[in-house]
């Protein structure tokens, strides 16, 4: 929801700037001397990434297909209420696949501290973005534990 004084943001707005955060987030995370250039966390983070552009995908159809249902006439209502069926069908599997990620993601321990705030990073921007939550309390501590952990081999304890 649109807050007084600033621009409400579209699903359009989501997916378009989805496809350039890991760039830009990579970008302003510098590598520290020795850390690992590849980092299993940077895998994670592209798979949720684009699983989450493909779930704003499709509630940006299936809103099309709601709003088009409204305005349509009735020859053409029985083919579009199918087809918003079906979007509405593809939302459970997508919806696990991106749940399955974000999993992923808070499972994985980043092997350096770009890697750390880059991971941080990610989730703080899904939620200041659209408001995306992307855990319970429990997906969160699974963060936080993986986080500590990589912090912890970076320091040497």
């Amino acid at each position: 929801m649109a807050q007084a004084g600033r621009r409400s943001i579209t699903r359009r707005d989501v997916v378009a700037a989805s496809a350039v955060i890991p760039a830009a987030v990579v970008a302003s995370a510098p590598l520290l001397a020795g850390e690992a250039v590849c980092d299993p966390i940077f895998a994670a983070i592209g798979d949720h990434r684009r699983a989450y552009a493909d779930l704003l995908r499709l509630f940006a159809a299936q809103q099309a297909a709601d709003t088009a249902l409204r305005h349509v006439d009735d020859s053409l209502r029985p083919a579009l209420t199918a087809r918003l069926a079906k979007l509405c069908e593809a939302e459970g599997p997508l919806g696990r696949v991106e749940m399955t990620a974000a999993d992923r993601l808070a499972r994985t321990v980043p092997q350096s501290l770009a890697g750390v705030t880059l991971a941080l990073r990610y989730v703080r921007q899904r939620f200041e973005h659209d408001d995306y939550a992307m855990y319970e309390d429990d997906g969160y501590r699974v963060l936080l534990f993986s986080t500590e952990r990589a912090i912890c081999r970076a320091i040497g304890q």
